[in-house]
């Protein structure tokens, strides 16, 4: 079996989608804080290469790919979070006005365990914690793969 089935159409969807399921049953998994942080940064990089491995299974809708992607803005914030975990920073011009911060919020589950979870500053002085803004930005890009078929 190869690494990357190119072949399959979904082969890249079906990454994303195991990653999301265990970044949100990360309970379950009894995720580390840094194991989290990790499956994120995948995540990120895998949701955004869905960009291409859509524009290259229909390329003559490339503009109406580009154009729902610019018309949302959590795939405008997996965007730029993506390329900067790429880059180590944004090398082109930001697709969203989103900036990391500093700020989390910290979670108690049962037998005490915690976690920080993120927030990301979207633009306008609002700040969204970083599962829903993944959840979301997946939440578009299965709306964009029906609406390609």
């Amino acid at each position: 079996m190869p690494i990357v089935d190119s072949t399959n159409a979904n082969d890249n969807w079906f990454e994303i989608l195991a990653l999301w399921s265990r970044i949100a049953n990360w309970i379950h998994y009894r995720t580390s804080e840094r194991e989290l942080n990790r499956q994120i940064k995948c995540f990120l990089i895998f949701l955004w290469n869905e960009k291409d491995w859509l524009k290259e299974q229909y390329p003559e809708k490339s503009h109406e790919i580009e154009s729902c992607i610019n018309n949302s803005k959590y795939m405008g914030v997996v965007g730029n979070l993506a390329n900067t975990v790429k880059h180590r920073r944004l090398t082109k011009g930001s697709r969203s006005p989103v900036t990391q911060t500093d700020y989390y919020g910290r979670i108690t589950v049962k037998d005490g365990v915690t976690r920080r979870l993120h927030h990301i500053n979207i633009g306008d002085a609002k700040y969204v914690e970083i599962m829903r803004v993944l959840r979301i930005a997946l939440q578009d890009f299965e709306k964009l793969r029906r609406a390609l078929r």
